[in-house]
């Protein structure tokens, strides 16, 4: 008896033949690692370059989204240098502040790398936190805090300055507009 075997069932075997470990799969697959090798160091430059170029191109004026592109950018790497490497103030100055940024990002930036270096979390600021968050069972002390949990708590902290900012702003805006008669 003659089978008569479908175009699928062809195609299937095909396919498997395809995946097997056969000569022409390895080469492919080496072929793959290599290629990956030799591109990844070019992968991380165009990363960091990237990154660089994201920082630098902060707005000439201050707004809130500016603001919290900072504390993203900037704030992540005084957290990163201060907490997790322990960096002192120097090298972390050093490392965060670059020469091309406008006078209100190294204002904030100086500021948030002094407050780095003399805040410390309090029982209050992690029940805060934790409310925001939406739970405040089983709380850990100040004492208690992991790096990265004293990490979020800081950089909420210095988030919150884009809005205070913003109103002090708003509010200086609104005094010299009183003072001097100008319609809101």
């Amino acid at each position: 008896m003659v089978q008569n075997s479908s175009k699928a069932d062809r195609t299937a075997g095909g396919a498997a033949q395809f995946g097997s470990s056969t000569c022409g799969g390895r080469w492919i697959r080496n072929t793959a690692i290599l290629l990956g090798l030799l591109l990844s160091p070019c992968t991380f430059q165009l990363a960091r370059a990237a990154a660089e170029r994201g920082q630098e191109a902060a707005p000439m004026e201050f707004s809130v989204a500016a603001c919290y592109q900072l504390v993203r950018n900037a704030g992540r790497q005084i957290a990163w240098a201060r907490w997790e490497r322990e960096f002192p103030v120097e090298r972390t100055r050093a490392a965060v502040l670059r020469e091309a940024t406008t006078e209100w990002t190294i204002e904030l930036e100086q500021k948030w790398i002094s407050d780095a270096y003399e805040w410390r979390a309090s029982d209050e600021q992690i029940r805060q936190w934790a409310a925001e968050l939406g739970s405040v069972e089983d709380l850990p002390s100040a004492e208690q805090l992991s790096v990265h949990e004293s990490i979020a708590i800081w950089l909420r902290r210095i988030g919150r300055e884009c809005g205070e900012r913003v109103a002090r702003t708003d509010k200086t805006a609104n005094a010299i507009r009183d003072e001097l008669y100008l319609p809101r």
